[in-house]
């Protein structure tokens, strides 16, 4: 079984040409309990990272075969956030925007002084750690979404469908990587809230009383209040707690009027996904009647008409809606 996060050993990759240098450095990082990787150029140390990342990687600068720019390049290829500390003797400001360029995090001048050494490596250490603690949560939220759409196989892969959708909307709006990105995570746990809803309420197999309605409404609250641990937490926020909100007030849980447009991308994709699904109540509609749902909502002045247009066109693009 492979050990948790959480009783793994931290682990730090040393990459230095010079073996005295390493020596001294591995001894210098003792008091903080680490295992030590060694490396003597960045081809070795890539090799190493084919058996899993480090929580921080220690590299000179000048080596032989690969030096510790293009090793920085590489490390950042595999993971953007995983930490980089440049050793160098340069003083050059060239040196280090070249650093800064490769995507180093961090620089210490050599001779190395060790109390800083420590003090760096710890700190990097730390936001790794939390880094991953998050990473762990972002994945439990994901698997709590799946969870809550396998108590209906009506709702199956649904936040899956919906990110799909507002992701093609959304490109035709011209919006970033990344926004495109947060807009991804957005729909994937736009309900999740739902995990609180009773599952006779949930499944809507029957008519619901007002109450039940009322129960159901407060998933986007509910939502907002679980995703709060994220790092993400104030990008993917609008995502969660405004996806049922309408452009003339009349949605939920805030009755808003001003709503993002990516926000409005995921409502639309909702709604879209909703539509063009089985349900026990109803026969799925056709890509274009639901379509024509969105469109009539628009004229209402509850969707923005650009969203709805920026929807079918992505639909045609992705062969999604026919043209005829």
């Amino acid at each position: 079984m492979k050990p948790s996060a959480a009783f793994s050993p931290k682990r730090v990759l040393l990459v230095d040409d010079e073996p005295i240098q390493r020596l001294l450095l591995m001894r210098a990082l003792e008091p903080l309990g680490v295992e030590v990787q060694e490396a003597r150029n960045g081809q070795e140390a890539l090799d190493l990272l084919k058996d899993g990342l480090p929580q921080v990687v220690l590299t000179d600068l000048h080596m032989p075969v690969m030096d510790g720019l293009e090793l920085t390049r590489r490390v950042k290829a595999l993971d953007p956030l995983l930490p980089v500390i440049l050793l160098t003797a340069d003083g050059d400001k060239e040196v280090r925007l070249r650093g800064i360029e490769a995507g180093a995090d961090d620089f210490l001048n050599r001779p190395v002084d060790l109390t800083e050494l420590r003090l760096r490596v710890r700190g990097h250490l730390e936001r790794r750690r939390l880094q991953e603690k998050l990473e762990d949560l972002e994945r439990t939220l994901l698997a709590l979404v799946r969870a809550v759409e396998a108590k209906d196989a009506y709702t199956a892969g649904h936040g899956e469908r919906v990110a799909q959708y507002a992701l093609w909307t959304a490109e035709e709006l011209g919006a970033r990587n990344g926004e495109l990105e947060e807009l991804r995570m957005g729909a994937l746990l736009h309900d999740v809230g739902k995990i609180a809803i009773p599952d006779h309420i949930l499944r809507g197999d029957y008519p619901l009383t007002e109450n039940e309605w009322r129960f159901i409404r407060q998933h986007p609250v509910k939502g907002d209040e679980i995703i709060q641990p994220l790092r993400a937490y104030a990008r993917l926020r609008p995502y969660v707690r405004w996806h049922h909100e309408k452009l003339d007030g009349s949605g939920y849980p805030d009755g808003l009027t001003d709503i993002p447009l990516l926000v409005q991308a995921l409502t639309a994709a909702d709604i879209y996904d909703a539509l063009t699904s089985v349900r026990t109540y109803r026969k799925p509609l056709r890509p274009e009647e639901a379509l024509g749902v969105l469109e009539e909502e628009a004229r209402k002045g509850r969707l923005h008409r650009e969203v709805v247009r920026a929807m079918k066109s992505g639909l045609i693009r992705n062969r999604s809606l026919r043209t005829a």
